[in-house]
């Protein structure tokens, strides 16, 4: 199933420009130049931090998840949310230095790539503290719902970060583009 004429709305949605624009120009202002810039954008390794980092916390995230589903070890499965918690903080500072270098069109589907990432790691950080306060380290019903739900919009997420570098070339060198890679 091709899910990119189900993303192609979100390019022309203008509404959010105002904010893209004012968040951008306030990331490029404090970053160019700067040794941190490069560092967070990748370019000492020729390519976007980002995706690698964001695996990281998915990674861990999908694991508890398959724990969770397939009754596996309930405290291993808290323990790979919490790896995950605490990736993700790598995975959305390298995701808004690259953010604050593409064209508008790209930065509107990464503003909604960036929003459904934070609402799974809102889910997964609920999930992770319903199983902290969990009796025998069992979780409940709603712990697990909440990881499922994280997992489910992750994967949405995950699905416009995609179109975003794939199909619209988001943080894609020109070298690259030029090459046919």
């Amino acid at each position: 199933m091709n899910l990119t004429p189900l993303f192609l709305p979100l390019e022309k949605a203008s509404l959010l420009d105002p904010v893209s624009d004012t968040v951008a120009t306030k990331l490029r202002s404090a970053l160019d130049g700067s040794p941190v810039d490069g560092l967070l954008r990748g370019t000492f390794v020729g390519h976007p931090m980002h995706p690698i980092l964001a695996y990281s916390a998915v990674g861990t995230w999908s694991s508890a998840v398959l724990l969770d589903l397939t009754g596996g070890n309930a405290e291993a499965a808290r323990l790979l949310i919490g790896a995950g918690l605490i990736a993700a903080p790598t995975a959305i500072a390298t995701g808004w230095a690259t953010w604050s270098t593409l064209t508008r069109e790209q930065r509107r589907v990464g503003l909604i790539h960036a929003g459904s990432n934070a609402v799974a790691a809102g889910l997964f950080a609920a999930s992770y503290r319903r199983r902290s306060k969990a009796v025998n380290s069992t979780p409940d019903k709603t712990a697990k719902a909440l990881a499922l739900a994280g997992f489910t919009v992750a994967g949405v997420a995950g699905a416009l970060g995609g179109h975003l570098g794939f199909n619209m070339g988001g943080g894609v060198a020109a070298r690259a583009v030029a090459a046919g890679v």
